[in-house]
C-alpha cells in the first residue's frame, strides 16, 4: 500500500495488517503518527510516484494486494462522500476549493458534485513547486515533470501513467490555482491566528487558492477542503518567524 494515516487507520478499525509504502523524504511528523498508529514502514524514492511503482512491484512479487492513496475506484468513491456532505450542507454552494495531488480526493469529489449540481464550480488547487495534475490537464496528458521542495508534501509528486483520476479532472474541474510558497505561509498562519486552528500545507494550498481569488467569489457560497493538521512545530516556528520578521 502506498499511503498515509487515513489508510493506516483503515486498517486498524477493520483488524487488517499491511506495510505503508513512503518516500524517503517524507515528513518526520507524519512518519511517527503513523508508527504509533502501528503501520509497518517502508521508503522508497523522493517522489510519490516513484514510491508507488516500487509498492505496486512488490506488492505483486509478494502476492498480497496494493492499494493506492488515489487511482483507485473505492477509494476515489470513498472521497467523494465529501462532495455528498458539502451538498447535504450546503446545497446551494457556489464553489469548492480542493487541494490536489494525484487527484483522488478532487475526482471524488468533483464527480459527486457535477453530478448533481452542475452550476458549481470545483476548483483544483495545487502548490506552484509541484503542480503535475494542473499542468497535465492543460497539456492534454499526464506529464511527467520535477517537484520542488513545497510546505504541501502532502500533494506534491507525479501522477501515475494511466490513473483513472486524470480523466474525471479534465471532465470536472471547472478551474486550477497555483499556489506559491509564500501564499500557502500565509494561509497557514491566517487559521492560526483568525481561526485557532493547525493545518498542513496541503489545507494550507486551499486556503491559499482561495484568498489569492477571493475578490471573484465575493457574496458567494464557497466550501474549502481543509485536509489535515499534519506539520511539524519546526514548520510551524518558521512560519511563525518569517511573519514577524
Amino acid at each position: 500500500m502506498s499511503g498515509s494515516y487515513s489508510e493506516t487507520l483503515a486498517m486498524k478499525t477493520v483488524g487488517l495488517t499491511g506495510t505503508i509504502y513512503l518516500p524517503e523524504n517524507v515528513s518526520k511528523t507524519k512518519e511517527l503518527a503513523l508508527v504509533r498508529e502501528g503501520a509497518v514502514l517502508r521508503h522508497h524514492g523522493t517522489d510519490v510516484e516513484e514510491t508507488e511503482t516500487k509498492a505496486r512491484q512488490m506488492a505483486l512479487e509478494e502476492g498480497i494486494d496494493f492499494i493506492s492513496p488515489y487511482n483507485d475506484m473505492d477509494v476515489m468513491t470513498g472521497q467523494g462522500t465529501i462532495g455528498k456532505e458539502i451538498l447535504e450542507d450546503l446545497p446551494d454552494v457556489d464553489a469548492v476549493f480542493v487541494p490536489v495531488g494525484g487527484g483522488g480526493l478532487i475526482a471524488g469529489i468533483a464527480a459527486y458534485i457535477k453530478a448533481l449540481k452542475t452550476t458549481a464550480k470545483v476548483v483544483g488547487c495545487q502548490p506552484a513547486h509541484s503542480a503535475v495534475m494542473a499542468k497535465s490537464v492543460e497539456a492534454g496528458r499526464i506529464l511527467d515533470l520535477p517537484s520542488l521542495d513545497t510546505l504541501s508534501d502532502g500533494t506534491a509528486g507525479g501522477v501515475e501513467e494511466g490513473s483513472i483520476t486524470f480523466p474525471i479532472c479534465q471532465q470536472c474541474v471547472d478551474d486550477w490555482v497555483l499556489v506559491e510558497e509564500d501564499v500557502i505561509s500565509d494561509a497557514i498562519y491566517f487559521m492560526m491566528a483568525e481561526h485557532h486552528k493547525i493545518v498542513e500545507g496541503a489545507a494550507g494550498v486551499a486556503i491559499g487558492a482561495f484568498l489569492k481569488t477571493a475578490q471573484k467569489y465575493h457574496g458567494k457560497s464557497v466550501a474549502i477542503i481543509s485536509c489535515g493538521a499534519n506539520i511539524s512545530m519546526e514548520k510551524i516556528k518558521k512560519i511563525i518567524e518569517l511573519r514577524q520578521q
